[in-house]
């Protein structure tokens, strides 16, 4: 293998040059990077990950003894920590155990050996703590398992086996089981035994549980001894998958008795299947806990919590109807989105748990929506999802207040995530609609592009400033006009920027942003309409440079400006989050892996996505709230949201699995609080959003096209709003 003084001779540069381009260090030009890494690749030079840590004098390495990664549970943690330890910079070295105490205490040398930063293990070990203690006496230990000893530099990370326990007894008593079996880890577990105390603690069944506990490795053979005496179950609750699995092989070839119904503690997911009750642990959300809580122990010398409880998620039920429905035929208008598709494939669900028909009249665009909103035609539909941009302006006209319909509104809104505040429920306070699909604008930008030295580089050398994800709208241009190849001939992408600009919705949610990241507004403090300020020319200005670093494409909808981002030709985008979770996991392809998100510039994104309510013309608002129910159910919202709808609760959004799969759900969260909603004006007679949007969004475009200038298209606007909107 070559070494520095190789490379440093192949690139005419010093061996210091070469180091500090190897290990990201110094003040390096981007043409001494481009021949140091030019020379290595000749060469074939690999960075030694362990080398490079040895010289460091860091030990970069994870040791996770788990049982094995066949259960579930196992799996879906080694995998958290595989991901989230990486992108620190640790490798995760991974130890099977197999519950087998040899095996263990021969893997935790082996670890030790391979000098390692920290343990996390799931043990089998008697006297496991002082026992580890022992061997490493200066690492920090993280246990799986809810107790134990207190020990300095120790954490213990779990959930509550006796609460599962209990609960899980107590589902199987009000469904009047007779016979139970029990198949767990040996009752020698610390979290076995804290199970068991609780299943038995809560049993009411007519005849003792049978209870059968064992290592891993001896599950297959352990699950037949359930049928070796002919015995009949109504009921078998299961520690894991793994020996659920075992359970339904044993049966199958031991016994003539039917199946018995399976009840089985498994890791949480996106999608369960809703006739098989299973009781959920988050073990993904607990391994992502103890990533950050031990990394912050080892970078920044954080001391560990002693114990890291987590709450169990137990059973997702389905909501039971609180009167009886005399109307199973619902009717919902909406326009075709993500979340619309996403229900549509729900509907079967929906009609076999709750016996409602629901009948979706699907239109193109939001305008056509806001038409029949505003015709006749409204009154044949029980429930409408409208934007929430036209709250204020309709929201009390076509929707019955909740207060005028009997239900527990307080339960149901208490499941939305809590950043939403009341921007999706209420117009001019009162409450009179529930969030569908909120949505909010974020940053969505290339990450690997923003890492590489050389870039770095380049940029520091064209601006005399550091590149870093854009925090205001002018940082973004700058950006932009970076990463746009006929600006820099060496840009990776062909474009800085995605831009939609061609639809009465699209353009004002590009201006508005920028206009509220400038202080500015729409309408003053007396609702009247102020368009052609110093806040909006500066806003207009931004925007129409933006453009100029896009590809220059009249885009209709974000759909399509979100192509342009998802295939890779350009670095950076603003969209809704509804259009991301729906076009850049199918256009993925390009950017998997390099993909980063990050509050919209300026810190004042606009809120979009829709609400849903009751009708005033509904007949059978009891069905409706039925609907509503369902569609908020634990069992319903995390489904909606895996499918590309975007669910306004608290279990989408604390789904680790949903978070993978849409990881900008967290950063969304967090920036609800800071967005802007549309205002309504009591001002004006004929106030219409829609009608303001248009002219705004005419003139504009007229702007950004070059067509006229900044300050022609603000005064114009200025002068056709006051024009057609008459003050009271």
């Amino acid at each position: 293998m070559p070494t520095i003084k190789d490379i440093a001779r192949e690139a005419g540069v010093s061996h210091g040059t070469v180091s500090n381009v190897i290990n990201g260090r110094g003040n390096v030009s981007v043409e001494k990077i481009r021949l140091v890494w030019q020379a290595a690749e000749k060469l074939g030079y690999k960075v030694n990950a362990k080398a490079q840590s040895l010289r460091q004098g860091k030990d970069r390495a994870i040791a996770v003894l788990l049982p094995g990664i066949e259960s579930a549970h196992c799996a879906a943690m080694y995998e958290v920590f595989q991901s989230e330890f990486s992108q620190r910079g640790y490798s995760v070295q991974l130890f099977s155990t197999r519950s087998m105490e040899s095996n263990e205490a021969a893997l935790l040398l082996e670890a030790l050996n391979g000098r390692v930063s920290a343990i996390i293990t799931s043990t089998c070990l008697p006297d496991a703590v002082a026992r580890y203690r022992s061997e490493a006496p200066e690492l920090p230990l993280v246990f799986l398992q809810r107790e134990g000893p207190e020990y300095p530099d120790v954490m213990y990370a779990g959930f509550d086996p006796e609460r599962a326990g209990r609960e899980i007894a107590a589902y199987v008593c009000a469904r009047g089981t007779a016979r139970v079996g029990v198949f767990t880890e040996s009752a020698d577990s610390p979290d076995a035994s804290l199970f068991l105390r609780g299943f038995r603690g809560g049993c009411c069944s007519e005849a003792p549980p049978v209870f059968v506990g064992c290592r891993n490795d001896q599950v297959g053979l352990r699950a037949f001894e359930f049928f070796d005496s002919g015995q009949r179950y109504d009921v078998i609750v299961c520690s894991d998958r793994r020996r659920e699995a075992a359970v339904r092989a044993a049966c199958a070839y031991s016994s003539q008795q039917p199946l018995p119904k399976m009840i089985t503690v498994t890791s949480k997911a996106a999608v369960t299947d809703p006739d098989a009750p299973v009781y959920e642990l988050d073990y993904k959300r607990l391994a992502h806990k103890i990533v950050k809580r031990l990394s912050a122990r080892l970078e920044q010398d954080k001391p560990m919590p002693g114990f890291l409880r987590m709450e169990n998620d137990g059973f997702r039920r389905l909501p039971v109807p609180q009167v009886a429905l005399l109307e199973k035929t619902l009717r919902l208008l909406t326009m075709a989105s993500p979340s619309t598709s996403a229900l549509s494939r729900l509907l079967p669900h929906l009609e076999k748990s709750t016996g409602i028909r629901l009948e979706i009249t699907v239109l193109p665009s939001l305008r056509d929506v806001y038409d029949v909103i505003q015709s006749p035609s409204r009154s044949r539909y029980d429930l409408i999802r409208m934007d929430v941009a036209w709250l204020d302006e309709l929201g009390e006209s076509l929707y019955r207040p909740l207060s005028e319909i009997s239900f527990d509104w307080d339960r149901l809104l208490s499941r939305p995530v809590p950043e939403l505040g009341q921007n999706f429920i209420a117009a001019h306070g009162v409450r009179c609609c529930v969030p569908y699909d909120p949505s909010i604008q974020l940053l969505f930008y290339r990450r690997d592009l923003f890492e590489v030295p050389t870039y770095k580089r380049m940029y520091f050398e064209t601006f005399r400033e550091h590149l870093a994800v854009p925090r205001t709208f002018t940082e973004y241009n700058r950006v932009a006009s970076f990463f746009t190849r006929s600006e820099h001939p060496a840009s990776p992408t062909q474009y800085g920027s995605t831009v939609a600009i061609g639809n009465v919705v699209v353009s004002p949610s590009e201006f508005m942003p920028r206009l509220f990241a400038e202080n500015g507004q729409l309408l003053d403090a007396q609702g009247r309409i102020t368009v052609d300020t110093p806040e909006a020319l500066r806003a207009l200005e931004n925007y129409r440079e933006t453009y100029r670093w896009s590809d220059r494409t009249v885009y209709d909808f974000w759909k399509n400006a979100l192509e342009g981002f998802a295939d890779g030709s350009a670095a950076m985008t603003v969209v809704f989050i509804n259009y991301a979770s729906h076009i850049l996991n199918l256009n993925m392809s390009r950017i998997a892996g390099k993909l980063g998100f990050a509050p919209v510039p300026g810190g004042r994104p606009l809120l979009g996505g829709g609400v849903i309510g009751i009708t005033r013309s509904c007949a059978c608002p009891e069905t409706a709230c039925a609907f509503l129910d369902w569609l908020y159910a634990d069992l319903v919202a995390p489904v909606f949201t895996m499918l590309g709808g975007l669910s306004p609760c608290r279990s989408a959004y604390s789904n680790r699995d949903i978070n993978e799969q849409y990881p900008w759900l967290s950063t969304a969260r967090k920036s609800f609080p800071n967005a802007q909603r549309r205002r309504d004006s009591t001002y004006y007679s004929n106030f219409s959003e829609l009608k303001l949007e248009t002219i705004l969004a005419s003139h504009i475009q007229q702007a950004v096209l070059g067509i006229c200038s900044p300050e022609e298209a603000l005064r114009q606007a200025q002068e056709e709003c006051d024009s057609y909107f008459l003050p009271w």
